[in-house]
């Protein structure tokens, strides 16, 4: 398993190249040296708070989304359900997310029971 910086720079490199973006385009937009962006995506460095400001300024993401997501932390070319899914969410008001929590809960209970999707 990896430690926390390196799962802080798998987070940073899956968002910048959900963006889209080179690591020279995300150091210009964060106002951060290329060589450190590199150091951040393959774990030799941890962000300072200034930093992980700056970086998830740039992504237009709240801080939190730079530390991936738990035991299913981004990891480099990860394309599963789970990640999909989440990417879907992520940006919806809290009254769609209580709705699609509900959902999902709904789902899971019949799946547990048994019962057939139709």
């Amino acid at each position: 398993m990896s430690n926390l910086r390196e799962q802080v720079g798998h987070a940073i490199r899956h968002q910048r190249k959900a963006k889209g973006w080179s690591q020279d385009e995300l150091a210009s937009k964060a106002s951060r040296s290329v060589e450190m962006i590199n150091r951040i995506e393959r774990g030799r460095v941890a962000p300072g708070f200034d930093t992980l400001e700056a970086l998830a300024g740039a992504f237009q993401v709240p801080v939190r989304d730079l530390f991936g997501i738990g035991a299913y932390a981004v990891r480099s070319g990860r394309d599963d359900g789970l990640v999909r899914l989440i990417g879907r969410i992520s940006a919806l008001d809290p009254d769609d997310l209580n709705w699609v929590d509900e959902l999902v809960r709904v789902a899971l209970a019949r799946k547990v029971r048994g019962v057939p999707s139709q």
